[in-house]
């Protein structure tokens, strides 16, 4: 079906496209009588008009508008990263609408229909889509870009953050030090994160690559039936029940709030240490793991970098058919919460 235009509107109003717009954006200092304005709204809400009243002017026909789509506000990352995007945009003379969707798939179909009727000029995902489908067949008419995770069977423009790459890092690190009981801690979602799985796969490669049995790594989750849990309160519960344990000597958080969770948990407790004791470590790098004592080893993606990259690919986009695969460099932070195994000789380097 044809969108509706405003010449479309003032035909059935039987008045002015000037008229139109006066009372479709509410122009003031204007004096329309009630007749003619009245007609103009039932003409509308009979055609089902939206005026692209964000738009700077309609012969551009650009909203300036950008929405990012995230999965939750719980975890700091996911706000550092909008304060990067944000930040940029506005140096362009764009605007961003936060798409928060508390990884609720009607709400992220709900913002879905609002990018389309605002008439964005693009869209940036922080996460892998529900509505993949749908996604792509916005991505027609509207530039889209991931900021998550590459898969061969997303056809979408992807800046992945390397999930795989992230996990072998740590593990390997970890490894290193002499580690050979891992305990990967996840707080409970109620969909399949590609984020999650690729770090999971990361870390058993390593495994694998050092010789060691799949034994080496124990994968613990909170129960999905406390949803009102935070990750750190998910990280600080599972490692109760871990600290009850004598094998357990190293813990990767799935990200750096598990993590911190989990740190806190042992700091609380009276007979274990960190890192002579237990080492502990995240993903993400958020400004909680420079803050904690000790502080938190965790992995980087120079994300204030990715996201400026994320808003000009959506701003250049060309429109052809080819899809931009690009998959970020990760870096291990080392800091003071990692060290040698206990019973073994090495070093434990801070940062």
């Amino acid at each position: 079906m044809k969108r509706a235009t405003s010449k479309d509107v003032a035909k059935l109003a039987g008045v002015s496209q000037t008229t139109v717009s006066f009372v479709m954006n509410n122009t003031p200092n204007v004096s329309l009588s009630e007749e003619p304005e009245k007609k103009v709204l039932d003409a509308a809400n009979q055609l089902q008009y939206i005026p692209n009243s964000f738009a700077r002017g309609l012969k551009t026909s650009q909203s300036k508008l950008l929405g990012v789509f995230l999965p939750t506000m719980d975890n700091p990352y996911y706000p550092m990263l909008m304060q990067y995007i944000e930040k940029y945009t506005a140096r362009l003379g764009y605007s961003v609408i936060l798409c928060c969707t508390y990884r609720n798939p009607e709400r992220e179909k709900a913002y879905l229909d609002l990018c389309e009727e605002k008439h964005m000029d693009g869209v940036i995902y922080l996460f892998t889509p529900n509505w993949m489908k749908r996604v792509v067949q916005l991505s027609h008419t509207i530039p889209v870009v991931l900021l998550s995770e590459k898969s061969d069977d997303i056809p979408l423009n992807t800046i992945s953050l390397n999930g795989f790459r992230c996990g072998y890092l740590v593990a390997k690190y970890l490894l290193d030090l002499g580690h050979k009981s891992i305990a990967f801690l996840m707080s409970s979602v109620s969909s399949v994160s590609l984020t999650r799985t690729k770090r999971l796969e990361g870390i058993r490669s390593a495994i694998r690559d050092a010789g060691l049995p799949p034994e080496t790594l124990q994968v613990f989750t909170a129960p999905l039936g406390d949803s009102g849990q935070s990750e750190a309160e998910a990280g600080y519960s599972i490692m109760e029940q871990l600290l009850k344990r004598k094998d357990i000597t190293a813990v990767i958080g799935v990200n750096d709030l598990v993590a911190f969770g989990a740190l806190s948990c042992v700091l609380n407790s009276e007979d274990k240490r960190v890192p002579q004791d237990v080492s502990i470590c995240g993903f993400d790098n958020i400004y909680l793991t420079t803050m904690t004592r000790p502080k938190i080893t965790t992995v980087s993606y120079c994300t204030e970098a990715l996201c400026e990259l994320a808003v000009d690919m959506v701003l250049k986009a060309t429109g052809d058919s080819d899809v931009l695969k690009l998959a970020s460099e990760p870096q291990l932070i080392v800091r003071e919460s990692t060290g040698p195994a206990p019973g073994t000789s090495g070093q434990c380097v801070s940062s």
